[in-house]
């Protein structure tokens, strides 16, 4: 079992890294054009292990890869999406709550075996999630609709493409995992192809970010604003060039993004392979942890005593399934 909870926790702390650099990105550039960049790169990391370590190729294994492309890739723009929208510190945690509710529910219905102390370390895993976000000046009926289906979406995605990739032959080793990704990667690029020349996948994408910027995005580009704009000297001016340095840094923090995700992505699927799907799910959705750290730290986000219980809970969960 320690190997199981080192693999997950792993995962869980790349994973919380990468979500905030993901968020950061999206709120900078746009969602869809960081999640492109953080899957692409995500993607060459997982072919790069893949033909590393290969695996065996088999209908079960790739079929439960391409459902878990599928499901993951909405929960991944579903989630830049309400993070761009919503208080970081709220939505992370009831995303987090959601994916580990999933892959708990499919253990209790397939039947998997936990023990007692298990189960213990189960609750108290899932109720420390919660409150790591709970923050007392936040409210839920602050929360926009839109946020809270993108929250919906990404919890419930995230969580059954879990569960997707656990029914998968031992011997198909990072496989599934790989085609996860790549899955992904696929669609956002040929969706970025498309875009240009289709006026409603255009309006759809615009939907994912915050209203302000989906205003602007829509809005059609006036003749002045097809071209950066310059100086007398022909240079571009300071507003412009800090404009693209934004960007540029919005789109290295996506891939950075990316590299971590790709990482945390083998984590899980090694822990998969080795332990129980609701306890992998449940520790690996500890992530809030490290974003609410980088929240607080970077962005300071003021962090409770609430918060602070939940990580408590949250180490003492990972302390019992450890020694169980």
């Amino acid at each position: 079992m320690i190997a199981v909870v080192a693999l997950a926790l792993g995962a869980a702390l790349a994973y919380g890294v990468a979500d905030f650099l993901g968020g950061v990105a999206a709120r900078r550039a746009t969602v869809f054009a960081s999640t492109t960049v953080n899957y692409a790169v995500a993607a060459l990391v997982l072919v790069v292990v893949v033909s590393a370590t290969g695996g065996v190729w088999s209908l079960p294994a790739v079929t439960s890869g391409l459902i878990a492309g599928v499901l993951a890739l909405i929960g991944f723009l579903a989630f830049f999406a309400a993070l761009a929208a919503g208080p970081i510190s709220l939505v992370t945690p009831v995303i987090a709550l959601l994916s580990s509710a999933a892959p708990v529910a499919a253990a209790l219905v397939i039947g998997d075996p936990l023990g007692p102390l298990v189960w213990v370390a189960v609750v108290a895993a899932v109720v420390g999630s919660v409150l790591i976000g709970m923050e007392h000046r936040l409210s839920v009926s602050g929360l926009s609709t839109r946020t809270v289906v993108f929250t919906l979406a990404a919890g419930l995605g995230f969580g059954f493409a879990t569960v997707a990739l656990d029914r998968v032959p031992d011997d198909s080793g990072l496989i599934p995992v790989l085609l996860d990704s790549v899955t992904g990667a696929v669609v956002l690029l040929a969706v970025a192809l498309l875009a240009p020349m289709s006026a409603p996948i255009r309006r759809l994408l615009a939907l994912l970010d915050p209203p302000a910027a989906s205003l602007e995005s829509a809005a059609p580009a006036r003749e002045s604003d097809r071209s950066p704009a310059r100086t007398e000297d022909g240079d571009e001016s300071p507003a412009e060039a800090g404009t693209h340095g934004l960007a540029s840094t919005a789109m290295l923090s996506a891939a950075a993004a990316g590299l971590l995700t790709g990482i945390a992505n083998v984590l899980l699927m090694l822990g998969l392979h080795a332990g129980n799907v609701a306890v992998v799910a449940v520790l690996t959705n500890l992530y809030p942890l490290a974003t609410m750290a980088l929240a607080w730290i970077v962005l300071r986000e003021h962090l409770s005593r609430v918060q602070l219980v939940g990580a408590l809970l949250a180490l003492a969960a990972s302390v019992l399934l450890g020694v169980a």
